[in-house]
């Protein structure tokens, strides 16, 4: 079975959470990309996550770059998220709500992996798994400044073995 891991990182944590559960599974990596990136010079600041958390608190949908994947070539896609406002990125959203209806891709989306800086991620695995009702693994990670993110690399070795089963 091919498999993608379909992910948005505005800091890395996602993007690093991405790399590791490829290399346990040798899944292929596809980021999300928005056409106007919120982080404009150097690293996310505070105005940058009001305004990520303001365009998922209204439901905003911003426009993705083209994938440098063919996404309808994979069996299966691994989506990775970080949660902001209680639910999945803005980017992400966008992928779910406009690009995997248009491609016929939201069948295909079976697992899932967020991360928070609480480490507590099931408003946002709710909200996937209504949008994307295929999803049947799921794992919530913290962001890499938490203290609770020494136990990601054992929730994802975890999450790798069950996905590939």
């Amino acid at each position: 079975m091919k498999t993608v891991i379909v992910y948005y990182s505005l800091d890395g944590n996602t993007k690093q959470a991405a790399e590791a559960l490829a290399e346990q599974t040798g899944a292929d990596i596809c980021p999300i990309e928005p056409v106007k990136p919120l982080v404009s010079k150097g690293k996310p600041s505070f105005g940058n996550i009001i305004k990520g958390g303001g365009q998922v608190t209204f439901g905003i949908c911003p426009n993705l770059r083209e994938f440098p994947l063919d996404l309808a070539a994979y069996d299966r896609i691994i989506l990775g998220t970080p949660v902001w406002a209680g639910k999945c990125a803005a980017p992400v959203y966008s992928f779910v709500r406009k690009y995997c209806p248009k491609h016929g891709l939201a069948e295909r989306v079976t697992a899932a992996f967020t991360l928070s800086g609480s480490g507590d991620n099931s408003g946002c695995v709710v909200q996937l798994q209504k949008l994307l009702p295929n999803i049947r693994e799921t794992v919530s990670l913290a962001d890499g400044k938490s203290p609770l993110a020494q136990e990601n690399s054992t929730k994802l070795a975890r999450f790798a073995k069950q996905i590939s089963e």
